[in-house]
């Protein structure tokens, strides 16, 4: 079976979604193939742009110093990759990955306002959000739900800590007394925290809840008033202006949950960051699902490319498997945005790291040819360190206009673009990068196949 379109992007993810979302929205006809769940739906749900320099432990204020220090210090990162253009003078070229940056957040921002899944942040200074564990972390976007509105800054602000009785994923008793020893030891409120346990009983069960069962009972109506009720007596009783419960006010209806929710218990309320697979990082999916289809483009779950057709230095076709069909799609210019472990877009072995589709170069993120390492020796001993793990930073090392590249440097394929977490060069869980790469590299790839594709046509 044969279909044609003038882009394919290879994986679902934010930087596919992203890619494909720009092309139809500007006519070009997009399919993007999707072989299971993304990265982007076991993500926390915030949009991280840049919080840490690797192997420092102080944030950056803000996205626009983390982007100017980043283009400084790693040339070949994919943010500074954003500025190399032809038409850029050399000391022009911060100011372009910024603006490319800003323009990408902009986009994600301006199309995901009417969604489920509205963000609020600036590019003016990062945020930092609560996370289940009582911590706080830098980042720039964050979904409405988690905005905790003037905890923060309000001198008299008191915040519960709401757990859920048989929700194992968070225990507020551990982050109530971690925040509340961060907040006294930097001199900032909330000076006073306190810490209950609710009962929600998803299909009448009160035990082994996952946050997925939590959220989708709390989707159906009336739902919400049922733990209005519990939440009011604990407020009045600890003076609370702030609540904050884990990441489950529901998979459709959070924002329209939590105005209900603070309405009736009269305190302001937000959700936590929470663990993958999260909740607030399946709304993020589905949204940015929302606004690719209504933008035109065709989206096919559960195909996994296989195979491809190559002429000299064209991509002619990606062959795709189904479980019950396999697709032979041709196209004008193609994405490959299919991720790095999680996704599958990259693999490692005994033989080296390899690119699962085509079969391109693989690089190290000091940008050593990554083909024959072992994985295993890219690992560090410690698992969580600011250093971070070297084989987080491994990928496809790309020119100015995100195509991968050969060994000498020059372009794989003319018309093959590569976006997100398959691009070498840095790593996103030191950075807190993530989903603000994945954004910017999707956008910018998509511009590039655009432009491919006008002049072909």
């Amino acid at each position: 079976m044969d279909t044609e379109c003038d882009l394919l992007v290879i994986g679902g993810g934010m930087a596919g979604l992203v890619a494909g979302s720009i092309a139809s929205m500007e006519g070009v006809s997009t399919i993007i193939l999707r072989k299971g769940q993304s990265a982007t739906a076991y993500s926390s749900g915030a949009v991280d742009i840049i919080g840490y320099l690797p192997g420092t432990s102080e944030p950056f204020s803000s996205p626009t110093e983390g982007l100017a220090v980043i283009a400084g210090v790693y040339p070949l990162h994919p943010y500074s990759i954003v500025g190399y253009n032809e038409d850029v003078e050399t000391e022009n070229i911060v100011s372009e990955i910024i603006r490319r940056a800003q323009d990408a957040i902009t986009w994600l921002k301006i199309n995901l306002e009417n969604t489920i899944t509205p963000l609020i942040g600036t590019f003016d200074s990062n945020i930092y959000p609560i996370t289940v564990l009582g911590t706080t972390k830098p980042t720039c976007l964050i979904q409405k739900t988690m905005h905790s509105g003037t905890l923060q800054e309000c001198e008299d602000s008191t915040l519960l800590f709401a757990g859920i009785r048989g929700y194992a994923d968070f225990n507020p008793s551990i982050a109530a007394k971690t925040y509340l020893e961060d907040r006294i030891a930097i001199g900032k409120p909330p000076r006073k925290v306190g810490r209950c346990v609710i009962q929600i009983t998803p299909f009448g069960k009160p035990f082994n809840l996952s946050s997925i069962e939590i959220a989708r009972h709390l989707d159906h109506e009336k739902s919400i008033e049922e733990i209005a009720k519990q939440l009011k007596k604990q407020v009045d009783q600890l003076g609370a202006s702030h609540v904050a419960i884990p990441p489950v006010l529901g998979l459709r209806n959070a924002v329209a949950n939590k105005k209900i929710l603070e309405e009736l218990i009269e305190a302001d309320v937000f959700e936590l960051l929470g663990f993958p697979p999260s909740v607030p990082g399946l709304r993020l999916q589905i949204a940015l699902e929302e606004i690719y289809r209504r933008s035109g483009g065709k989206l096919l779950v559960g195909h996994e490319a296989i195979s491809y057709s190559k002429t000299g230095n064209k991509l002619n076709y990606v062959t795709a498997r189904a479980p019950r069909r396999e697709l032979r799609i041709n196209a004008k210019a193609f994405i490959l945005a299919s991720g790095k472990f999680i996704g599958g877009g990259l693999s490692g072995d005994l033989s080296g790291m390899h690119e699962s589709v085509f079969g391109l170069m693989t690089i190290t993120g000091a940008y050593l040819l990554a083909r024959d390492i072992i994985p295993s020796r890219m690992t560090n001993r410690v698992a969580i360190s600011p250093e971070g793990q070297p084989v987080y930073s491994c990928g496809l090392s790309v020119d100015p206009f995100f195509r991968p590249v050969r060994e000498d440097g020059v372009e794989w394929a003319s018309n093959l673009f590569a976006a997100g977490s398959i691009l070498a060069g840095y790593d996103y869980s030191t950075e807190k990068s993530g989903l603000g790469v994945a954004a910017t590299s999707g956008y910018s790839a998509a511009r590039s196949a655009i432009d491919f594709i006008k002049e072909v046509n």
